[in-house]
């Protein structure tokens, strides 16, 4: 049987064949070698341009990631075609099954283009502090599909960069000083101007406060049963904005309780007309 086989194939044509085909092979690897090499110095000499820039380490990563791919394709075209391979009509085969895979996997594009538009637009970098919603976090690592949030009780937060992109995100860090106000009421028959200076002598010899703009308590709302107040200052860290925040809240509800001005909480007073009805009722009929 085997002897058959032998005899099927020609021997001499197959080693015509192999002949001809060993200079497209030993070009091939010639090709691949070189390509490797021209990968590294584009990676080198871009690396070594793009740092003398202001241009973020993630925009430097994602540049030189996308110009591997873009050399990878075109250095396996190039080598396809050396080994005489029919690179048309592979082409049109990735071609239809990226087409089909794009219709499955929109969210993940979505998700792809919003990583590279947050990486180049830089509304926040790794390290800031983000609020996007009702969660204050920040940002531990910006990836292409996802962003990982920290929060401020220690837990993860893996966010898709299309979320991130639709949202109104406030980042914090960016700005170099922050505006704290705490909120506090007095009854109606406190002196405005005493409950004022009190406010305002409990943040006195505070470092953490900056003097200018120089704090205030202003008047924002007559509610049902209180004059609502707001003790307002500005702190050079933005990270201390809650955390001065909520010390406040203790130190002037103390502040006001010492100076024996009420902070009331919600109550109705009733009017009762002097009826017949009511005298009888009260005894004085």
């Amino acid at each position: 049987m085997f002897e058959r086989m032998l005899q099927a194939i020609d021997l001499q044509s197959l080693m015509t064949r192999i002949a001809e085909y060993v200079p497209n092979v030993i070009g091939a690897v010639f090709l691949i070698i070189l390509f490797w090499i021209v990968n590294k110095v584009i990676q080198k000499t871009t690396s070594t341009a793009l740092a003398k820039t202001t241009v973020s380490p993630q925009a430097v990563n994602l540049i030189l990631r996308f110009a591997r791919y873009a050399l990878f394709v075109f250095a396996f075209l190039t080598v396809a075609g050396q080994l005489s391979i029919n690179v048309g009509s592979l082409i049109a085969g990735v071609g239809i099954a990226g087409l089909a895979l794009s219709f499955a996997a929109q969210d993940t594009i979505a998700n792809l283009i919003s990583g590279v538009a947050i990486i180049i637009d830089r509304p926040f970098k790794e390290g800031d502090w983000i609020s996007i919603g009702d969660m204050h976090a920040s940002v531990s690592q910006i990836r292409l599909r996802t962003t990982i949030l920290t929060t401020f009780d220690n837990e993860t937060v893996v966010v898709p960069n299309k979320q991130l992109a639709q949202e109104r995100v406030i980042n914090y860090t960016l700005t170099p000083k922050s505006r704290v106000r705490m909120s506090i009421g007095i009854a109606y028959k406190e002196d405005i101007d005493t409950a004022r200076n009190i406010l305002l002598n409990t943040i006195q010899g505070d470092e953490r406060i900056l003097p200018d703009p120089a704090p205030s308590v202003v008047v924002t709302s007559l509610g049902d049963s209180s004059v609502n107040l707001q003790l307002r200052f500005w702190t050079e860290d933005p990270g201390m904005k809650y955390a001065l925040m909520w010390e406040y809240t203790e130190k002037c509800k103390k502040a006001l309780d010492l100076a024996g001005i009420e902070i009331p909480f919600p109550h109705l007073q009733l009017f009762l007309e002097q009826t017949k009805a009511v005298k009888a009722l009260a005894g004085r009929g």
